[in-house]
């Protein structure tokens, strides 16, 4: 099965618009989601890690140990020069690694585990959920962010297919077409400016990883609560996809023990 190299998209990225802005709208983005609290003194899993920013951001924010792993090595490329740019830190590691392939147990369990938006780009998308809920400590946070189910979702799949099948000068023309119909889709849809990156990406970049990224997978906000739970967990936080077919984000806590509280956003 064909895939698509996030790992070149995150080198570019990192090499031309990666800042120290970015690495704190990527710090804010884990306080927001998961609490400063929750962070520091905490073991820090990064599924998909990508060029690392927020496995760097997390040991900013206190973690005590950090590990991030990606299928792509110039994603482990990129993670490992961006934590010798601007973390030199020897608590944070990053390694070549599939979650559905039987290494992943390698590292242990984690207070937690982090995967936001990665997971339905393996080509098993609840094998990969299931594999990393493994990877939570008891009493620890599972954090993840999965595409939203949509009319439109079955036509993207068919233009990511497309995309990654297709000779270069195809893809460059397909970027292009759709970072216009992405950028008016944004402003009409979100009422926000989408040059305003909440995660620390770019916006650019951010195109090129949505209409390539292949394989794609999505499902609806209960059907994925409603395959967790069993698994031994409570649902702490959960905030909607702010766009169609953008990323519902969860933040689950493992043990029924635990009486927290469920927020809706």
């Amino acid at each position: 099965m064909r895939q698509f190299n996030f790992g070149k998209n995150w080198l570019k990225f990192s090499e031309k618009t990666l800042d120290e802005g970015k690495l704190l709208a990527a710090q804010q983005s884990l306080v927001e989601l998961i609490g400063q609290e929750n962070i520091k003194g905490k073991s820090f899993l990064d599924i998909g890690c990508g060029s690392g920013i927020f496995s760097i951001a997390a040991r900013k924010l206190g973690a005590k140990k950090v590990v991030g792993f990606d299928v792509s090595p110039e994603s482990i490329q990129s993670a490992q020069q961006n934590r010798q740019k601007y973390l030199d830190d020897p608590e944070i590691s990053f390694y070549v690694l599939s979650i559905l392939k039987n290494s992943y147990k390698r590292f242990g369990r984690f207070d937690i585990v982090y995967s936001w938006g990665v997971l339905h780009h393996t080509g098993n998308m609840w094998q990969a959920m299931k594999n990393s809920a493994d990877l939570v400590k008891d009493n620890g946070l599972f954090v993840i962010a999965i595409y939203n189910k949509h009319w439109s979702s079955p036509y993207w799949k068919l233009i990511k297919y497309v995309y990654n099948f297709s000779p270069r000068l195809i893809q460059r023309l397909m970027i292009y077409f759709f970072y216009v119909i992405i950028l008016c889709a944004k402003f009409l849809i979100a009422f926000r400016n989408p040059y305003q990156k909440r995660r620390g990406m770019d916006f650019y970049h951010d195109v090129i990883d949505w209409v390539g990224g292949y394989p794609y997978e999505y499902a609806d906000r209960m059907k994925i609560i409603n395959f967790i739970l069993p698994m031994g967990f409570k649902l702490r936080k959960s905030f909607p996809a702010p766009v169609p077919t953008g990323c519902n984000e969860f933040v689950f806590v493992k043990d029924y023990s635990q009486h927290e509280n469920i927020t809706h956003y």
